[in-house]
C-alpha cells in the first residue's frame, strides 16, 4: 500500500525542535553544516535552542569555505564564529571542483595554491590535515571523512536540506518510514569505484527543517532578528532566487551574469581567473541547443560521444557516465519517460549532477 501525506496537529517549529533533541540523544556528536545561508542559518540557531535545554552547549559546527563565496556571506559566518556558544571549524581545503561553459564541464581546484585565489585565506582556517600528505587535493565525497577526523563516534552532520527545494531533496525525505530526517551521507558515492575507501561510515545527515517552506525560514529569522547575508537582499533587488551558492557549477552558471548585479566584487574577481565565464554570460541564452540535439541527441551512442567530447572533467564525466547506465536501463521498461534527447539535455545543462528524474513522472510518485 503507498503512503501519503497527512497533516498533524502541530507545527514546524515544534517538530524541528523535537527531531533535534532526538538526534542528540542517539548520537554521540553533534554538528550542524553550517554555509552561511538563511536555512543552515536557521537551523544552527535551532540546534542552539535545544543545546541550551539539554546543557549541551557549545554547538558544534562546521563551515566549509569554498573561496567563491560572496563577502558578505563569509561576514556572516565570521560574526557567528566569534559567538561564545559555537565552536566553528572553518575549512579552506584544496577541493576539486567543476565549471561550466556552454556544455562543457571543466575543472577548478578550490584554493588551489598555483593560482591567484579570489580573496585571502582567513587566518583563522583550517588548510590541510594533519594525517595527509602535502599538496593532497580533496574531493567533495571526501569531506565527510575530513570531518569525522574532529569528532568522536557516531557523528550527526544537521543540514539545512529542505525536500520543497527539489523533486531529489523530497524524495529522500520520505524513502524512509521512521526516522526520515536521518540519511546515510554517502548516497552520492553509489557506483564510485573508489566508494569504500571514501564513506564514512560514522557520518549520517540529519534534515530537522526538511519540511519547512521558504516562508517558515525567513519567518523565523524576521522574528529572531538574526544577522544575515546581506546577498540576500541583492538577489532579491535583482528578482533571482535566495541561494548561497558558488557561481561556477552548471546550475548557477546559467545565471552567470546575474552576479554582475548581486555581487559585481565576486564577478569581478571569477571573470579575472577564468575569463571563458564571459563567453557563458554572453552566449548560453543562444547556444544552438538544436544543433547539439540533431548531433547527439538521436542514440545512446550519441548521449555517451557527447560525454566522451564535452565533459572532459575526469569526475564529472564518471557522474555523468554512471548517471547514462542508470537511466539507459530504465529506459528498457519506459522508453517514453527516458528519450534520448531528454538525457542528452540533462548533460548539456550540467543536470547530471542530481539524479535524473524520469520526463513525465507519475503523480502518485509525487504523493
Amino acid at each position: 500500500m503507498s503512503r501519503r501525506r497527512k497533516y498533524i496537529d502541530s507545527d514546524v517549529l515544534t517538530e524541528a525542535k523535537a527531531r533535534i533533541r532526538h538526534i542528540f540523544d542517539v548520537f554521540d556528536s553533534v554538528t550542524v553544516m553550517f554555509s552561511g545561508g538563511k536555512d543552515s542559518l536557521v537551523t544552527l540557531l535551532l540546534v542552539k535552542e535545544v543545546a541550551e535545554e539539554l546543557g549541551r552547549l557549545p554547538v558544534n559546527a562546521v563551515f566549509r569555505d569554498e573561496e567563491l563565496i560572496p563577502e558578505s556571506v563569509i561576514a556572516t559566518v565570521d560574526h557567528y564564529r566569534q559567538e561564545p556558544w559555537l565552536n566553528l571549524l572553518w575549512f579552506a581545503l584544496p577541493l576539486h571542483s567543476s565549471l561550466f561553459v556552454l556544455g562543457d564541464v571543466r575543472t577548478y581546484i578550490q584554493w588551489d595554491p598555483t593560482r591567484e585565489h579570489v580573496r585571502a585565506i582567513p587566518a583563522w582556517a583550517i588548510t590541510s590535515v594533519a594525517e595527509d600528505r602535502e599538496g593532497t587535493v580533496y574531493s567533495q565525497y571526501e569531506m565527510d571523512q575530513v570531518v569525522a577526523r574532529f569528532y568522536r563516534g557516531k557523528i550527526c552532520a544537521v543540514t539545512g536540506i529542505r525536500a520543497s527545494e527539489s523533486l531529489v531533496r523530497y524524495r529522500a525525505s520520505v524513502n524512509k518510514l521512521n526516522e526520515n530526517y536521518i540519511t546515510k551521507s554517502d548516497s552520492g558515492l553509489k557506483g564510485e569505484k573508489n566508494a569504500a575507501r571514501l564513506r564514512a561510515p560514522n557520518v549520517m545527515l540529519g534534515k530537522p527543517i526538511y519540511d519547512w517552506e521558504e516562508d517558515d525560514v525567513l519567518q523565523y529569522i524576521w522574528e529572531h532578528q538574526l544577522p544575515y547575508a546581506g546577498t540576500y537582499d541583492n538577489q532579491h533587488l535583482a528578482g533571482v532566487g535566495l541561494r548561497v551558492s558558488t557561481p561556477l557549477h552548471a546550475e548557477a552558471s546559467k545565471h552567470f551574469g546575474k552576479l554582475r548585479e548581486t555581487e559585481p566584487e565576486l564577478y569581478a574577481a571569477c571573470i579575472a581567473i577564468w575569463p571563458d565565464m564571459l563567453l557563458q554570460e554572453r552566449y548560453w541564452s543562444s547556444l544552438d541547443r538544436k544543433a547539439l540535439l540533431r548531433r547527439y541527441g538521436q542514440s545512446w551512442a550519441g548521449v555517451r560521444a557527447y560525454i566522451t567530447e564535452h565533459i572532459t572533467d575526469e569526475t564529472s564525466q564518471r557522474l555523468a557516465f554512471r548517471r547514462l547506465d542508470e537511466v539507459e536501463l530504465m529506459a528498457m521498461r519506459r522508453p517514453e519517460s527516458w528519450p534520448t534527447e531528454y538525457i542528452l539535455s540533462a548533460m548539456v545543462t550540467g543536470a547530471f549532477k542530481r539524479v535524473i528524474q524520469p520526463l513525465k513522472p507519475k503523480a502518485e510518485e509525487l504523493a
